[in-house]
């Protein structure tokens, strides 16, 4: 070949015609054509042969050339890490700058969130919120506060995936938060290993130290899928301790200011949260030592609503005339107080007697008009004889002058008739033909007249009188003392 190619007999132009072939042969541009199957064969091998060493030397190439950029941003973090711990910078703030060091170069988790974050932006915003769910969902349901919140109202979790909820990325051996520092989030683990140490200031925790500074008191170790700060989103909070990461992890964080505009944009989970909250900082407000891992407390325990209850406000008194309506002021006492525990929504919920029976709860007649005026609505059970009984009538000229809602209940039973009041009744309260003397004689011993009596009498009646039907089916009663709840107002 390089006899046929050159006149030139000199090895030099000998050897420069066959580096020519080589490389032409690379290309697939030369121009001497092999002769004979030893030729083809030997032009075959050197083709492959070459193109073998050329992906070995690019492969390499491209190595050094990262291995050289990772080696001049590993030295770039050293230096920043070397530089914040030599100024005392707090460690979350320190954790958030070596975060965006090492976001120069994607590797690791960073680049697994990187991807991450553009596979939700390529999806259309349907899909996004759907997955953002599926995701999500399952680690924040962990906390009863949420599973609450799903039963209130179920597409509030999705909203709050969605919106109030962003993953978070925190390196080994940094801290994802420290002692006193403001917080922001109500967070979840939701991968990697965490420490969480109590009341214990770190001065200093990086990858390139020895060691890790030993704590005042053992570190408590927080499991995947465990809750942390709750206490941010019913107030402001500061956190108790120092949590530190093992391990490269993620933490779902809930910001605390989008939840509060979430939940103020739903009215039941609105009325919830409010519920929630009270009882949430009572617990936290009796505790011997906050943290920011609160053990979780059950929302309706007894001996805590026994003692964080209103004991005084009613949100209903039952006015009634014992001898014709004992057994259904009772009844009504019964299902209703069920109904108002059962929903945490309704804001008598709080009360430890929501529902106030003057025959079973009070102990004394003279407190009459004292649990009235703590009343907001007085639900007066009208029968045939309630206009005639005078402590029923005391009930209805207080509840009129100390404001109280009035709730006129017709009971619904055979054999039971209420005569709405005449003309000629309302006259017969002036010259005693409609109630006895003693009647007339307690409503004036308490400073009323006849004319405030008649007042008193007439603005119950300018209401609709709803139903109550004792003797029908359980669920009738429920549907029409739900109704009579509708009704009833709480200031």
């Amino acid at each position: 070949w390089v006899h046929r190619t050159t006149d030139d007999p000199t090895d030099g132009a000998s050897y420069y015609v066959a580096a020519h072939w080589v490389i032409m042969t690379i290309h697939g541009t030369f121009t001497v054509q092999p002769e004979g199957s030893r030729e083809i064969l030997f032009a075959d091998a050197l083709v492959m042969l070459s193109s073998f060493f050329g992906a070995f030397f690019v492969a390499t190439m491209t190595s050094a050339v990262m291995e050289l950029k990772e080696a001049i941003g590993v030295n770039l973090q050293r230096a920043c890490r070397k530089y914040l711990r030599e100024r005392n910078v707090s460690m979350s703030f320190a954790g958030r700058v070596n975060k965006h060091m090492l976001a120069q170069v994607p590797s690791g988790i960073l680049g697994k969130m990187a991807q991450e974050r553009n596979l939700l932006k390529a999806l259309p915003l349907t899909l996004q919120i759907e997955l953002s769910e599926m995701v999500r969902g399952p680690v924040i349901l962990n906390s009863p506060l949420l599973v609450k919140i799903s039963q209130t109202n179920s597409l509030m979790v999705r909203w709050l995936c969605h919106l109030a909820i962003t993953p978070e990325v925190t390196l080994a051996r940094e801290a994802c938060f420290g002692n006193r520092e403001i917080c922001k989030a109500m967070r979840w683990v939701d991968s990697g290993e965490f420490w969480y140490m109590q009341d214990h200031v770190v001065s200093s925790v990086y990858p390139d130290t020895e060691g890790t500074p030993a704590p005042s008191e053992m570190p408590l170790k927080v499991k995947r899928l465990e809750s942390l700060s709750e206490a941010v989103l019913w107030t402001k909070w500061e956190h108790c301790g120092v949590l530190l990461a093992e391990t490269d992890g993620v933490t779902l964080d809930l910001n605390a200011e989008t939840f509060g505009q979430l939940v103020v944009n739903h009215e039941r989970v609105w009325a919830f949260a409010v519920k929630y909250a009270k009882r949430f900082l009572w617990y936290l407000n009796r505790m011997d030592e906050v943290s920011d891992r609160l053990p979780a407390f059950e929302l309706g325990a007894e001996a805590f609503a026994a003692q964080w209850c209103d004991h005084e406000r009613h949100l209903v008194f039952i006015s009634h005339f014992k001898m014709e309506s004992g057994t259904e002021a009772a009844l009504v006492q019964q299902e209703m107080s069920n109904l108002i525990h059962d929903d945490p929504t309704n804001p008598g919920c709080d009360l430890s007697a929501a529902v106030f029976l003057d025959s079973e709860d009070l102990k004394d007649l003279r407190q009459i008009k004292a649990e009235v005026k703590r009343s907001e609505n007085l639900l007066i059970l009208l029968t045939p004889g309630l206009l005639y009984r005078p402590w029923c009538l005391l009930e209805i000229v207080i509840a009129v002058e100390n404001e109280v809602n009035l709730l006129p209940v017709v009971i619904e039973r055979p054999g039971v008739t209420f005569q709405f009041p005449t003309q000629e009744f309302y006259d017969g309260l002036h010259d005693g033909r409609s109630i006895s003397p003693e009647a007339m004689e307690l409503i004036q011993r308490e400073g009323n007249t006849p004319d405030q009596l008649e007042r008193a009498i007439r603005q119950v009646f300018l209401q609709i009188a709803l139903p109550f039907s004792p003797h029908k089916s359980a669920r009738i009663r429920q549907a029409e003392l739900k109704d009579i709840l509708k009704h009833c107002v709480y200031s």
